[in-house]
């Protein structure tokens, strides 16, 4: 099961690279207007703080051990139906909570965002096997999940901004 954990995040990574690829060239100006709301670095600040915040959720979360409770199919279900609605190009309010991220430069947030997905990919590699079916991660739309459905949220999570990515891009005359 780690191993397909492990295949969703090498998904995860390249899907960052072709973020990263999509704004090669970009004057960091740019990347820093909000004229049409978030701005590009706003997007990708909001990716790493979504991570990074759950991560460190799981990582309280999974001190319960053996006493998380099991992910069963209505979790799944759940997860799969968020997930429908995350890699759609629909547009929605973020959780106030979210709503306000940093506008670092373009350097520090690949280098918070590398961070986390260390962070993240040390925290699956010592994440014990007998602890998959747990009930580790809790989304905002798709409620508790097992680490693979984490996983999942995050490539899904991304793939929805790619789509915003590319509006901005767009609003911008990129």
């Amino acid at each position: 099961m780690k191993e397909v954990i492990n295949k969703k995040l090498k998904r995860l990574n390249a899907d960052t690279d072709t973020i990263y690829s999509l704004l090669e060239g970009i004057p960091e100006e740019k990347m820093q207007d909000n004229s049409y709301g978030w701005s590009i670095i706003q997007v990708l600040s909001h990716l790493n703080d979504a991570e990074s915040a759950s991560l460190e959720y799981m990582q309280k979360k999974s001190k319960a051990g053996d006493k998380m409770q099991t992910s069963g199919f209505g979790n799944s279900l759940r997860m799969w139906v968020t997930n429908q609605v995350l890699k759609s190009s629909l547009k929605w309010k973020a959780p106030s909570y979210i709503s306000d991220p940093q506008s670092n430069s373009m350097e520090e947030i690949k280098s918070q965002w590398t961070e986390t997905r260390n962070k993240i990919q040390r925290f699956v590699d010592e994440y014990p096997d007998k602890w998959l079916d747990k009930l580790v991660y809790k989304h905002p739309m798709g409620g508790r999940q097992n680490l693979e459905k984490a996983v999942d949220s995050f490539v899904y999570h991304q793939i929805h901004h790619i789509h915003q990515i590319n509006r901005i891009k767009k609003q911008l005359g990129l």
